[in-house]
């Protein structure tokens, strides 16, 4: 499979609107349209998988390894940062599942051992709703 086929077959299982594709271009930095519900982090991880896989054109072969290597350092990120909205993470979540199928491998395992130190960092913070509901009551 080469690069182009890949991020198409992405497009087609996450959707036109997470990851819409430009198909007058002819270069990486350009594949991804402006539409993109996130633009920036899919133009981002786009141009990681083309990096990581060593592409010079869209018509490069891919690979498993490398593009796991490049989704897994992206994702830790996500996982790590306080600014991560649950669409964001929902996207990252499905894009990594939709290639795990394409190269028909577990997407978590495979993204983990890419960058295990980054998600081993930061664990998921436990928020009390109690005294918000209480408060609320009070309110009522």
């Amino acid at each position: 499979m080469n690069f182009l086929q890949l991020i198409e077959q992405l497009t087609t299982r996450i959707g036109q609107h997470q990851l819409p594709l430009n198909a007058t271009s002819h270069n990486v930095r350009t594949l991804v349209d402006s539409s993109a519900l996130h633009y920036e982090l899919a133009a981002g991880i786009v141009c990681a998988i083309y990096e990581h896989n060593s592409c010079c054109r869209l018509t490069d072969p891919v690979a498993a390894q490398p593009t796991f290597e490049a989704l897994g350092p992206i994702r830790a990120g996500l996982l790590g940062s306080n600014r991560t909205d649950v669409d964001i993470y929902r996207f990252m979540e499905e894009l990594c599942a939709a290639v795990a199928k394409i190269f028909d491998t577990h997407p978590v395992a495979a993204i983990a051992a890419n960058a295990p130190e980054v998600v081993a960092q930061r664990r998921g913070e436990l928020v009390r709703l109690d005294a918000v509901r209480r408060r609320m009551k009070s309110l009522a």
